[in-house]
């Protein structure tokens, strides 16, 4: 019964490297950061979200790529495969790509996206439109940076090794390959619901006391997602079973876990400290 409900939502789904987790692991991530940011930093998203919340938006980001096509490449970092890691200047500049602004940006990767709107979002001069996008981008973009697959350029990202999963070699109308097995197949194996997986997650961040792990830098996380994403291709595995998921969920889980409390961190550390009258404040002045 588990693999007839696992072929049905392989079929409902298109792979693509824009999709790390999908929306609900997106989803998880955004509710592990809710539950962990301090009045101030919660008080301040209110002002911004409305009735919305970190979960209902943290999908954005994929559901606008079309209409945003200069945000292609913000969703991942191609780090080459035997590359010790990160460097800005061969990964986050792109200029032989034929997105929008491809050929002037230096910043077209995830590690330096998430830096930036950083910025934005705690800039108190930037208008409320470009805040409330900063942290669309935040919120998503942090979840993107903890799948291993992200931060890799083999295989452009693991998309071009097709490996069938659960016993399907088609994914709806493509060839299933391991990037889409990370972003949302394994995850959805599992059988659980968001509210019992993030229920999950949070008994093993206190298990395996992930909170020491909650801090570092963009640069930090895309160096460990590039570590990891190394042992997924190399060697390549022929298929994706019961056996492949028993193995590797619990990188899934953890990346999950750590994605969420990063999250926190990044917007603990950029709101929590701006009293919440005077953010109001800002941005009805800027608005």
């Amino acid at each position: 019964m588990k693999k007839a409900v696992v072929i049905l939502l392989i079929a409902s789904f298109i792979p693509t490297q824009l999709s790390a987790w999908g929306p609900k692991g997106h989803a998880i991530v955004a509710d592990l950061a809710t539950s962990r940011l301090t009045p101030v930093t919660r008080a301040n998203i209110q002002v911004l979200l409305g009735a919305d919340t970190l979960a209902s938006i943290s999908d954005w980001a994929d559901q606008v790529k079309k209409d945003r096509d200069e945000s292609y490449n913000w969703h991942f970092v191609d780090i080459p495969k035997d590359a010790a890691g990160f460097s800005e200047e061969r990964d986050c500049f792109r200029p032989q790509d034929k997105h929008k602004n491809a050929g002037t940006d230096h910043h077209n990767c995830v590690v330096d996206r998430i830096e930036i709107f950083e910025k934005v979002l705690g800039d108190e001069k930037a208008s409320r439109t470009d805040r409330l996008e900063a942290l669309k981008w935040i919120v998503h973009f942090v979840g993107d940076l903890h799948q291993p697959l992200h931060a890799l350029e083999e295989g452009h990202g693991g998309n071009d090794i097709k490996v069938p999963v659960f016993g399907s070699a088609k994914c709806g109308d493509y060839d299933c390959n391991l990037h889409w097995t990370w972003d949302d197949l394994l995850l959805q194996h599992a059988g659980y619901s968001e509210k019992e997986y993030v229920a999950r997650l949070n008994k093993l961040i206190k298990k395996e006391h992930y909170k020491r792990k909650a801090g570092g830098t963009p640069e930090d996380w895309a160096n460990e997602s590039h570590v990891q994403a190394r042992g997924l291709v190399d060697p390549q595995p022929s298929s994706v079973d019961e056996q492949y998921y028993q193995t590797h969920i619990r990188l899934v889980n953890e990346r999950l876990a750590l994605a969420g409390l990063r999250l926190a961190a990044v917007l603990n550390a950029t709101l929590g400290n701006i009293p919440t009258k005077k953010f109001q404040q800002d941005l009805e002045k800027h608005s």
